[in-house]
């Protein structure tokens, strides 16, 4: 059988399953190298064009950058090759690990969700011994809600950390005092986020004992409404409070658009 010696673009184009531009652009790059029909001058590619194609498709699959491959072409012997190759073993196995991470987080988000998700009881005070909770705070000052997001991501992009939101648990210190009477939502001392599944980068610690809990459902203009009912069991089962009251957002616009779906609890310190 007389085998071809050279190939027109289009027959690369089909035989690879690649368009004629990207054929153009590796000759542009200097790793094909065509020759010209000397009575049309057409571009002629040659078996070693279809062999650095195939060199290409496979590099291409592990992530390799055109100057990468070029270099790899230009350079190519078993040492090297042997070298480039545990490299991307590397980058694999990181990407594995990785991948585990994103598994792990998304599993314990939904775990969470699904938790809250159980009927509970609703607007009645519960008295509960808490151990230490490490958290993640992002903001030690006031923040209008719609600045937590973009105080969020300048903290992910200072401490090169991710933090997830989605099935997570934003919190609130409460700031009653410094409120404003005439708002519908009580102040707020800082932002920190909560899971006891999700492995943050902990910086700041809700010390352990006793707090007065009381989750409502519903939109968050019930928390002014219903911190009172706090401090009034506190007062009748003579608790002293020792600390600002919290609100921590289980369910909010992070999962749902519905304010009727969002589920809240607050807590408060005493002892």
């Amino acid at each position: 059988m007389e085998c071809k010696k050279t190939f027109k673009i289009g027959e690369l184009s089909k035989l690879y399953d690649i368009s004629v531009d990207s054929i153009r652009y590796y000759e542009k790059a200097g790793i094909l190298k065509p020759i010209r029909d000397e009575e049309n001058n057409y571009r002629l590619y040659t078996v070693e064009d279809v062999r650095k194609l195939t060199m290409i498709r496979e590099l291409l699959n592990l992530n390799f950058s055109t100057e990468q491959i070029r270099d790899f072409d230009e350079n190519r012997n078993v040492s090297n090759t042997k070298s480039m190759l545990e490299q991307e073993l590397n980058i694999v196995n990181d990407a594995i690990v990785d991948l585990y991470k994103k598994r792990d987080s998304i599993a314990a988000r939904l775990s969470a969700l699904q938790q809250n998700l159980v009927p509970q009881q609703l607007e009645v005070v519960k008295l509960l011994n808490l151990d230490e909770r490490a958290c993640l705070m992002v903001s030690d000052t006031n923040l209008p809600d719609d600045y937590v997001d973009y105080y969020l991501v300048k903290y992910m992009h200072s401490q090169q950390k991710k933090v997830d939101t989605i099935g997570a648990c934003d919190c609130y210190t409460l700031d009653i005092h410094n409120s404003n009477p005439d708002s519908e939502y009580l102040r707020t001392k800082n932002v920190f986020f909560y899971s006891n599944t999700l492995l943050y980068h902990k910086n700041y610690t809700l010390p352990a004992g006793k707090y007065l809990s009381l989750t409502y459902q519903g939109p968050l203009t019930k928390t002014k409404q219903l911190v009172p009912k706090l401090y009034d069991y506190a007062r009748t089962h003579h608790l002293t409070v020792i600390g600002d009251p919290m609100e921590f957002c289980h369910i909010d616009d992070y999962e749902t658009a519905d304010e009727q779906e969002y589920l809240t609890e607050l807590q408060l310190a005493v002892k």
